[in-house]
């Protein structure tokens, strides 16, 4: 009874930190009311979902599809950003939360000396203790995550976003399928470790390429500051010939109309009249 409570109330746990990640990302709209409410309420149904875990075949494929769309449906109607990025945080929230729980799971099977497929078969304490440091490891990477997609939103190419969700897509597929063999029954820790080992090289080849992409925005971006400012300076250098050369202009006629008017009063002391009228 005990290991069924803290399993339910580690289980209500991770949907709120899943949809806390994704609006910190995201933001909230500006004309969205109530949103304690949306959010206590999108996350009691996440929760309530989640029940179906384990209880028919492919449940979890199949309510780990189900949170995504509902983070997305949710992402859409309430959240800021395009729906590329929804959709990339969204995809990227669930790739986070599979592989933490994965490496958890079979740190601690590895541990414990047994199969994946029997510590989710029995969950006991040693399962409660291992859920809690997942949940524990999920939100410390949600968080570093969270603080650096602030700087990556800056710098973020976004012709590169369909890539970019493609590439988390896959892996999101990949971790699910990796999860899948694991925990079936009768495979040895060396297969699973092996898993493991490709699936976090998947992630790493994701990230490093996403890197790239920003790397590059942000020489791209640079180059075209450059040449603002080179064209700014250009501009500014053509203002000031401009400015000289009216400058000289200025000069030429005062020294002239100084000139004609020295003239005038010339021509007033020796009374030629006449010659003033011309």
């Amino acid at each position: 009874m005990i290991n069924f409570i803290i399993g339910q109330l580690v289980g209500l746990v991770e949907p709120f930190l899943a949809i806390d990640f994704i609006i910190k990302c995201l933001d909230w709209k500006e004309q969205v009311k109530h949103r304690k409410q949306l959010y206590i309420g999108v996350c009691l149904v996440w929760f309530i979902v989640a029940q179906g875990n384990g209880r028919f075949a492919g449940s979890y494929t199949i309510i780990a599809a189900f949170d995504m769309c509902l983070a997305y449906l949710f992402s859409c109607l309430f959240l800021r950003k395009t729906a590329g990025v929804k959709l990339m945080i969204c995809i990227l929230e669930e790739v986070i939360s599979n592989i933490c729980i994965l490496s958890v799971m079979q740190l601690t099977t590895y541990i414990i000396n047994t199969s994946i497929f029997d510590f989710l078969e029995n969950e006991g304490m040693i399962f409660q203790i291992g859920a809690i440091v997942s949940k524990i490891v999920v939100w410390l990477v949600y968080k570093g995550v969270y603080t650096y997609f602030r700087y990556m939103a800056i710098h973020f190419p976004k012709e590169q976003i369909v890539l970019t969700n493609v590439m988390i897509g896959f892996t999101a597929v990949s971790v699910i399928c990796i999860f899948l063999a694991v925990s079936q029954k009768g495979v040895s820790h060396y297969t699973v470790v092996l898993l493991l080992i490709v699936s976090l090289g998947i992630i790493a080849l994701c990230g490093y390429v996403i890197y790239m992409m920003i790397t590059i925005s942000k020489k791209n971006e640079k180059m075209q500051l450059y040449q603002l400012i080179e064209l700014k300076s250009q501009e500014q250098e053509r203002q000031l010939e401009e400015w000289k050369h009216s400058e000289e202009n200025i000069r030429k006629f005062r020294h002239d109309y100084k000139n004609h008017c020295m003239n005038m009063e010339h021509l007033l002391e020796e009374g030629e009249y006449e010659s003033l009228g011309k």
